[in-house]
């Protein structure tokens, strides 16, 4: 059943060729983006002379950058709808949208960001319009991400009867007007602004004018601690999100002492601050900051039940390898980066030097008790992420992909693959001692001592070179050199074995 005022405002949309767009503090607010347009209706009844007069002063007021610009009508500037008169306040501008969609409609951080940029420009706002500005959240609109004031004489608060027929602007009243005292030190154009804030983070209760009415009187609005609110759950985790919610229901409390003394300015950089903290790369860097790598990696799992984010996969299993020392998870992280994007090849990149380190585990003390199934797995991951690769990054990691080969067993595809991969055309990368070390091993486990004697002397050569010239790091060089000592251990072992033989 449609009512009186559903009536009215289909009939304002069709006259007017534009959308409702939310109550304001005075009067109703629509859109009319096809015209450059926005539209204020306030009945008439609500209006004296003086009113009427200041409204049509505004048109002639000096252009501010921050403020929409005030316009005559098409029409007369009294017009009825649907039997009802109401005074047409007409405004020029492109914005296409007000705060009240962005907080309605907006993710939680454009949202807040949209709010901060709101806090900014009050006081600017306050020095144009007056001392007594309210803006609630259609009062506003935004010009990409610039917030403007639909601006209106300083009226102070309309009548009664308005604000109860109007849930928005009952529940962006301050505790005290609620309860009919007059404006103390809680200053009511902050507070409509702080009530929007938590409407970033909260529900806005249901229920009858009177029952708000009490809610708002009691500073009580969003003190339903059943609520979830409408954050995702992994976002209420986070600290600095929870400080401001915190903050916020402290701000728009009983006390107004603390609201008082509130800065818009400093309040809009906490929002900041909170909204850098909804991004959940950001978060979860941040935990991982603070040495909680466990529940960093947890957060990221939560985050990800809501949206598969390819850059906070790459992270968690960054954690989960060089923090938690877990590379089955990292892992398991990284295929779902893989599936998220196939396109992208930093996942690939990662699991094969997971793949590649993992071998001398599985080849060394587990080598028994390995699933073969699992190998497989394992191989069939890495030959498919080298695959991705571009040939530039290929190069980088064929010394995890040879590690995967040798792992299994595979030694002549090994030993063709790295010859492959150490020669640039006719030049052999001597100083690719990783590789050459491969190519050394895999002649060894082909039986082949001699060949494998002579790519050993090659590396021992190569290093003696760069230590020489200083072209590498001396960890760099030590690491080579123990993998190479180890190396002429088991070539030792083995030309003794021939001897035996």
């Amino acid at each position: 059943m449609t009512t009186a005022a559903g009536e009215r405002r289909k009939a304002v949309e069709e006259e007017l060729d534009a959308e409702y767009a939310g109550a304001g503090w005075w009067g109703s607010l629509y859109r009319a983006p096809h015209h450059r347009r926005w539209y204020r209706l306030i009945p008439v009844e609500e209006l004296s002379g003086r009113h009427r007069s200041e409204l049509l002063a505004w048109q002639a007021r000096p252009r501010r950058p921050d403020l929409v610009p005030v316009v005559p009508t098409d029409r007369s500037d009294q017009r009825q709808f649907a039997g009802r008169w109401f005074q047409v306040v007409c405004y020029e501008t492109d914005a296409r949208r007000s705060l009240a969609h962005a907080v309605a409609e907006d993710e939680p951080a454009d949202r807040i960001a949209s709010v901060a940029g709101v806090l900014r420009a009050l006081p600017g706002w306050c020095a144009a319009v007056g001392a007594g500005l309210v803006a609630l959240p259609a009062d506003v609109v935004l010009a990409g991400h610039r917030p403007l004031l639909l601006p209106l004489p300083p009226w102070g608060p309309p009548p009664l009867g308005r604000v109860l027929a109007e849930p928005e602007r009952l529940a962006h009243l301050t505790p005290e007007a609620a309860r009919g005292l007059p404006v103390g030190v809680r200053p009511p154009g902050l507070h409509a602004l702080l009530v929007a804030a938590l409407r970033c983070f909260e529900e806005l209760p249901d229920g009858e004018a009177g029952r708000l009415l009490q809610r708002t009187a009691c500073a009580a609005l969003f003190t339903d601690q059943r609520r979830d609110g409408r954050l995702p759950s992994w976002m209420r985790r986070v600290a600095p999100v929870r400080d401001v919610r915190r903050l916020l229901r402290d701000l728009t409390g009983f006390d107004p002492a603390a609201a008082g003394a509130a800065d818009p300015l400093h309040l809009a950089d906490i929002l900041d601050t909170a909204r850098s903290a909804m991004d959940p790369v950001t978060a979860v860097r941040a935990r991982r900051a603070e040495g909680e790598a466990r529940l960093a990696v947890g957060l990221a799992h939560a985050a990800l039940v809501d949206r598969p984010d390819y850059d906070l996969l790459l992270l968690a299993a960054e954690i989960a390898r060089e923090d938690l020392r877990d590379p089955l998870e990292a892992l398991s992280l990284l295929e779902r980066a893989v599936q998220t994007s196939s396109e992208r090849t930093e996942a690939y990149a990662e699991q094969l030097s997971i793949i590649g380190g993992l071998w001398s585990v599985l080849q060394g003390r587990l080598a028994g008790a390995i699933d073969r199934s699992f190998a497989e797995r394992l191989e069939a991951t890495a030959r498919t992420a080298f695959d991705r690769l571009p040939p530039a990054q290929r190069r980088d990691k064929a010394h995890e992909m040879a590690r995967c080969l040798i792992g299994q067993g595979r030694l002549a595809e090994a030993n063709a693959f790295v010859h492959r991969w150490l020669h640039d055309g006719g030049t052999l990368m001597w100083w690719r001692f990783d590789l050459m070390l491969d190519y050394a091993e895999t002649f060894l486990l082909l039986g082949r001592t001699d060949a494998a004697g002579q790519v050993a002397q090659e590396v021992r050569a190569g290093l003696g070179r760069v230590r020489q010239n200083g072209q590498m790091p001396h960890q760099e060089i030590h690491r080579y050199g123990m993998r190479l000592a180890d190396f002429d251990h088991a070539l030792l072992a083995a030309r003794n074995q021939e001897g035996k033989a």
